[in-house]
């Protein structure tokens, strides 16, 4: 505080600047780039993993309610009680793409962001194509989840940027109104054509590349997944391969 106090005195402290439309010019608190980015991830991630959490220890519980189906097709679902944890976990587990996306985005563009990105992240669940039949559409997962979590969080900051020129008649329809629309309208196009296809083909890539390690190359396998825990301990870097991969995730 009195290193604080003596900046002020001395003139060597910055002033924040309000620009007349509620938000404000900060200047000691100003952000590199790349802090930033690493805050919204961060804040997307740590919205996401109770989903996982909590939807995978329900999972675990299926499989451990249905011990005596082990090795069917029917593991996990085969009794009344084992389905019911199997069906509540894997949908809260399914909720970690949009929540990741959309709490990335809201970090971003504030909660404005916070639809197109959750809309963004179902897409990439799903991996909405035009270029590919229904049935063959390969989900963006966790890769496709996090570029539209920033691309969703940017473009609502471009939104309201091209929307302060509107009339200030119009400012109550922002939010209800033009922030959804074009926001759905563009993060929709950006996942369908841009996002799902390059991305849908390099997970089906990595997943084969991580099966194949799984069956004749185990040892380099656990030393891929032991370098990317060793990196953040179940931060970014090593959920981008786990959650990417059904065979890494097994293994």
């Amino acid at each position: 505080p009195q290193e604080l106090i003596e900046d002020i005195i001395n003139g060597r402290a910055k002033v924040y600047h309000n620009d007349g439309k509620g938000e404000e010019n900060a200047g000691i608190g100003d952000e590199s780039l790349g802090r930033k980015l690493y805050k919204a991830l961060m804040n997307g991630v740590s919205h996401m993993l109770p989903f996982v959490i909590g939807g995978g220890i329900l999972i675990a519980l299926s499989f451990i309610c249905d011990g005596a189906n082990a090795g069917t097709d029917v593991f996990g679902n085969g009794t009344a009680l084992a389905k019911f944890f199997n069906t509540v976990g894997n949908t809260a587990f399914g909720m970690m793409f949009p929540i990741l996306a959309g709490y990335i985005a809201m970090a971003i563009g504030d909660r404005p962001a916070l639809m197109p990105g959750i809309v963004g992240g179902l897409l990439a669940k799903a991996g909405t194509s035009v270029f590919l039949a229904e049935d063959a559409w390969i989900s963006s997962g966790f890769f496709g989840a996090l570029i539209a979590g920033f691309a969703a969080g940017y473009l609502m900051i471009g939104l309201k940027k091209l929307f302060d020129k509107l009339p200030k008649t119009l400012e109550g329809t922002k939010p209800v109104l033009l922030y959804p629309f074009f926001g759905i309208l563009i993060m929709a196009a950006f996942m369908i054509f841009i996002v799902n296809p390059p991305v849908g083909a390099f997970n089906t890539w990595l997943n084969n590349v991580l099966s194949g390690m799984g069956e004749s190359s185990k040892m380099l396998l656990g030393a891929v997944l032991a370098g990317m825990m060793s990196i953040d301990f179940g931060g970014p870097f090593n959920n981008c391969l786990l959650y990417t991969s059904d065979a890494a995730d097994d293994k």
